[in-house]
């Protein structure tokens, strides 16, 4: 192709504006794929520096090809056993439900816990929503006959979200694969290309964009990893059922900021409606303490000291991500505020040298 200084006037801008059409018909296209694309280059950035280490295992030639085809079986492993898991004790626990609620037409309603019963002006009310719960029990074939239509609809749709998440998930492992194969080349080609579109100063957004992604992921996800595993330790000597699955349902809550004290808190709202008092006490105190360092002492350090961002851009920047793109938005939102805060800093520093705070 020709240099574009060679173009006359008209010829640059009809240049650029095949460019951008092309480029708008291309995300167009790809827009049903691009949040597999996304999850791959945030599990990119984020295991970069595990897969350095990967990487220098593996001598001879190919090494490549094997590093990163291992690599990836080992990440999809470490998301899809959880699924996996998850998928099979929720089904076992439906299916005791519905039967618990069929047989309670035989044996009644289980019993509140006294405590609850004789809570002032609040225990009455409960024992009737509780009574009129089950009330319908003994009909409860009957009803589950005729909801089988709407049961059916509503399992369909379910799979249907099912496989398409599982399509995503296995689309973006593909890509991961990719990515760890020509991770040098892509990172060379992405720097060269921005530089000629934004020129220099587009390097330092970079870096801090990157810098984001991988501070969050040490700060939310292995932060929430800790705290589930620390609170299924907790949930396992209180004895509440299923500790590995409500520790990891835990740990997914808690990458969401405070929305892991509404699982921990549910969990002991239940276990002291069963009459295990002391149990939902010691949840409630252990999980309160235990996400009260991680969120307001340990997160805030890690994702604020390695992306330059204050407690509140890093709480901003994960409410709003998670706003506005889901689950994904909890990496994007804090890269997103640190480009934009590596912008003002750079537009406010002084000229003399002295950076503004």
């Amino acid at each position: 192709m020709p240099n574009s200084a060679e173009l006359s006037t008209s010829q640059r801008i009809a240049r650029s504006l095949l460019i951008a059409f092309l480029a708008a018909l291309g995300v167009w296209m790809l827009r049903r794929f691009l949040p597999a694309l996304c999850w791959a280059i945030v599990l990119a950035i984020a295991t970069s520096s595990v897969y350095d280490w990967w990487l220098a295992r593996f001598h001879g030639p190919r090494r490549q090809l094997r590093a990163a085809a291992t690599f990836t079986v080992l990440v999809g492993a470490v998301l899809i056993a959880p699924l996996v898991y998850g998928a099979a004790i929720a089904v076992t626990e439906a299916v005791s439900l519905a039967h618990a609620y069929v047989g309670s037409a035989r044996n009644g309603p289980p019993a509140l816990p006294l405590w609850l019963v004789h809570i002032p002006l609040l225990g009455d009310w409960m024992q009737r929503v509780w009574s009129d719960l089950f009330a319908n029990s003994a009909a409860a074939p009957g009803v589950l006959a005729r909801a089988q239509p709407a049961l059916f609809e509503w399992t369909r749709r379910l799979g249907m979200q099912a496989i398409h998440r599982v399509a995503t998930l296995v689309f973006s492992l593909i890509t991961l694969f990719f990515v760890y194969m020509h991770r040098d080349a892509l990172g060379a080609e992405v720097s060269r290309a921005s530089r000629r579109l934004f020129g220099e100063s587009v390097e330092p957004l970079l870096a801090h964009a990157v810098a984001a992604i991988r501070a969050t992921v040490d700060g939310v996800v292995l932060v929430a990893v800790a705290e589930g595993a620390v609170l299924g330790v907790v949930y396992t000597l209180s004895g509440v059922p299923h500790p590995v699955l409500l520790g990891a349902l835990t740990g997914l809550f808690a990458m969401i900021p405070f929305a892991a004290s509404i699982a921990c808190g549910v969990i002991a709202a239940a276990l002291m409606l069963q009459g295990s008092i002391a149990a939902g006490v010691a949840i409630a105190v252990a999980g309160s303490v235990i996400l009260f360092v991680a969120d307001h002492l340990v997160r805030p350090a890690i994702i604020g000291g390695a992306a330059r961002l204050p407690f509140l851009w890093v709480l901003l920047g994960l409410l709003g991500g998670v706003e506005s793109f889901g689950l994904l938005g909890i990496f994007l939102g804090p890269a997103l505020l640190a480009a934009l805060l590596a912008i003002w800093r750079e537009s406010v520093a002084d000229p003399t040298g002295v950076r503004s705070a």
